[in-house]
């Protein structure tokens, strides 16, 4: 999603940015994870200080990705209305067409099962030796433990000729 971002002239604060309290971002993303105790509490704690800013007519557009958004869904937007949008990690590849429409002043859930498309934006990679390549999303397995198969979906494999194309480019750019 950085990567994505990046795209589209969004950039992370740097350091002094962070340290100075009259510089805000325009746009906060909190990607979750729900395995953790008490993660959808702690996701609401931490978009309170935004949802505040937005309360008070400042113009930040609040995202929050990942497994909790996918479990909360819809039920995030009521609990936390600020929220621009909420989008389970099966859209993570299409953040930047989600937060075009946001950015036309609509509300969006994206939580939804569907296919993953086979996503053609280059992650950012901050090694230069060692790269992960994704080749299945979600789980068909339902170990009485694991949210995984609720909250990614169900199994889906990358067609293999992606997958040797990604292995092939990277080890073209000295990866190991």
């Amino acid at each position: 999603m950085e990567g994505q971002l990046q795209n589209l002239g969004i950039r992370p604060l740097s350091e002094e940015e962070e340290g100075n309290k009259k510089i805000k971002p325009d746009l906060i993303l909190l990607n979750t994870c729900s395995i953790r105790d008490h993660a959808e509490q702690k996701v609401y704690s931490y978009i309170g200080p935004h949802a505040k800013r937005k309360r008070e007519g400042e113009d930040v557009t609040i995202v929050v990705a990942g497994c909790v958004a996918q479990q909360e869904g819809e039920a995030l937007l009521r609990r936390a209305p600020e929220v621009d949008l909420v989008m389970g990690p099966q859209y993570a590849n299409r953040i930047a067409d989600l937060l075009e429409d946001v950015s036309n002043g609509n509300q969006v859930v994206a939580t939804e099962a569907s296919h993953i498309m086979e996503d053609s934006t280059k992650p950012r990679r901050t090694s230069t030796i060692a790269a992960w390549v994704n080749i299945i999303y979600g789980c068909n397995e339902r170990c009485t433990y694991c949210i995984v198969p609720t909250t990614r979906g169900v199994e889906q494999s990358r067609p293999p000729q992606s997958i040797m194309d990604e292995v092939e480019e990277l080890v073209g750019q000295g990866y190991k």
